[in-house]
């Protein structure tokens, strides 16, 4: 996820419209958890449904990597992976776990400092939401993107979901910060570069001895094409 870190050049007042740079120590923590950790596992599959099968010497850009969290499931796929994020804290943590495949450093989503085409994906997760211009943002990727037959994969919040709804409530949350995007919204964004899939997920019980039954009502709800899972995931080809 990207952040308001000072010293960065940006085409907007403030790249980020929320500051991750002094919670980077702690992020990950969300993922120890029993529900963290059932999203997670939910929100790789349905991104997983919508990577490249055979993903050989491919490369992939990250924008907004945060710790690398997700860097590390892209590079165990078998991609050579770039992550970019304006914060500096969440670079030194994504650089301090020595994944293997990956490589990280500071840089402004908006303003990207790669050559055209010079990925064959390119992906963006949890990260459209807390940028002050998506727009230009996803523009950058597209450049930066092999033609054709290159990628976007993308993942966000869903507007839709109740429980999202919820977080945002919270003014004290980084979710009040976020800018959520509905299903028909992303499809929207990413219709403009190319045929889109778009798929909702995250349909996990709100009651924590009930999680384990998440695999399954994820999938039911997906079969069901229902719009309110926390997460939605999609991918453009370019």
């Amino acid at each position: 996820m990207p952040s308001s870190d000072k010293g960065l050049k940006s085409p907007t007042d403030k790249p980020s419209r929320f500051d991750f740079g002094p919670v980077a120590d702690t992020y990950d923590k969300w993922y120890e958890t029993a529900e963290g950790a059932m999203y997670d596992r939910l929100e790789k599959k349905a991104v997983s449904r919508y990577l490249p099968r055979d993903v050989h010497r491919m490369k992939l850009l990250e924008v907004g990597c945060g710790t690398g969290h997700w860097s590390r499931f892209f590079a165990d796929r078998g991609f050579e992976v770039t992550g970019i994020d304006i914060s500096e804290n969440m670079i030194r943590v994504a650089q301090s776990k020595a994944i293997e495949n990956a490589s990280f450093q500071v840089a402004d989503a908006h303003c990207l400092p790669f050559a055209d085409g010079a990925f064959d994906v390119s992906a963006a997760i949890t990260t459209l939401e807390f940028v002050r211009g998506p727009d230009l943002v996803l523009q950058e990727m597209v450049r930066c993107t092999r033609r054709p037959g290159g990628q976007l994969v993308v993942g966000v919040l869903n507007a839709l979901a109740p429980l999202n709804r919820n977080r945002q409530r919270n003014p004290e949350s980084l979710y009040s910060k976020a800018r959520l995007f509905s299903p028909r919204q992303v499809t929207q964004l990413l219709e403009l570069y190319g045929p889109t899939r778009v798929v909702t997920a995250g349909f996990a019980p709100r009651s924590r001895p009930l999680l384990w039954l998440s695999p399954f009502t994820d999938t039911i709800n997906h079969l069901l094409h229902l719009p309110y899972g926390v997460f939605i995931a999609a991918k453009v080809i370019l």
